[in-house]
């Protein structure tokens, strides 16, 4: 929606993985003067305590609670929220006042890397994350934030859910496939790091669990599928039955999805073209031969996609770095698209 040409930022949630790679990332954006962070289990205690990179290059220390008094008469505020499902909604009516009060809301962009907004239907939302929604009136004002397939609504939103980081990979590597045909059913295997599951490691995603092991998990009942369906008819692409089957591998991060489906043989030859047509004006999606890798995304903000046809059988991938353009780097991106900002901004580095 535009702005001063100074943007200050704060942080939820910042200790975390997510909220470190912001951090990061926040720093390096030529047109963000101001960055705190904010974290209840890290307040007080410097920012390279939870992020051991940012020693010497960001000399700030963690605050207990949201400090309004970083934006300034003239700029924009942008709140990002990199917390758990559930805790920004459980604050949100609470955060909204507190806005109010200080007199920032008027310029208050708010930014939310959970899941805690993607979905619009309450419903929905329980059905997907197993409890009721804490603030069920605050969903229609959100914009679900791919900015590939959504850019024109995220231009003009002030609350921009970021989404998940297998929905981004799958979304991005089905859409162009369900523009050319449309198939009943498509299969989509994932595979996610370690660092997906957050900073506090639980019996599956402790690194001695998960080393030497892959398996799948929360089959055919992953909460993203909901918000895949969701985001695709939004998109306009909708209708086709979607089976996804995530799986667990012993990296730490990085996404990886591969797409199978059967359409008419001569709509199959023509679709390496339609992703490339589909993504030509899109910085951010990469178009390469055969299979991506996971190894030639991470640190960036870049989407490999590739696509393989034969006798009407069709094979699109996808890799991303599920830390980076699958949470803190889309989130960037999002906020640069807001903000009037070139959408590449702050996201060139490898």
């Amino acid at each position: 929606m535009g702005g001063s040409d100074t943007i200050n930022a704060m942080v939820l949630g910042a200790a975390g993985y997510g909220g470190g790679e912001l951090l990061r990332l926040l720093h390096g954006h030529p047109s963000v003067a101001e960055i705190r962070a904010v974290s209840r289990s890290h307040a007080g205690q410097p920012w390279h305590a939870a992020h051991p990179r940012l020693r010497g290059f960001m000399d700030a220390v963690f605050l207990s609670q949201a400090d309004w008094t970083v934006s300034g008469p003239a700029d924009r505020l942008v709140l990002f929220s990199a917390q758990p499902n559930g805790a920004l909604a459980a604050q949100w009516a609470d955060l909204m006042q507190e806005a109010e009060a200080a007199g920032v809301i008027d310029r208050l962009t708010v930014i939310d890397l959970s899941g805690d907004f993607r979905l619009a239907d309450p419903a929905l939302y329980e059905s997907a994350y197993g409890q009721p929604h804490p603030a069920p009136g605050a969903l229609r004002q959100w914009v679900y934030g791919l900015p590939e397939h959504h850019e024109a609504d995220i231009r003009q939103a002030d609350y921009i859910a970021n989404p998940g980081c297998f929905a981004t990979a799958v979304q991005l590597a089905l859409k162009p496939l369900l523009d050319v045909a449309a198939p009943d059913w498509v299969a989509v295997t994932g595979v996610t790091g370690s660092s997906g599951s957050g900073v506090h490691p639980s019996a599956t995603t402790h690194h001695p669990e998960r080393a030497n092991d892959f398996r799948a998990y929360r089959m055919l009942a992953h909460q993203h599928e909901a918000e895949i369906i969701a985001g695709l008819g939004r998109a306009g692409s909708n209708g086709t039955a979607l089976s996804f089957v995530p799986h667990s591998a012993p990296m730490v991060r990085g996404i990886f999805v591969t797409v199978q489906a059967r359409i008419a043989d001569d709509l199959a030859r023509d679709l390496p073209e339609a992703y490339t047509e589909a993504y030509a004006d899109q910085p951010f999606v990469r178009r390469v031969d055969g299979s991506p890798r996971v190894n030639h995304v991470i640190g960036s903000n870049a989407c490999d996609i590739g696509v393989t046809v034969r006798d009407g059988q069709v094979v699109v991938m996808a890799a991303l770095d599920n830390l980076i353009k699958g949470m803190a780097g889309q989130a960037v991106q999002n906020m640069n698209l807001a903000l009037g900002r070139d959408v590449r901004s702050g996201l060139l580095t490898l």
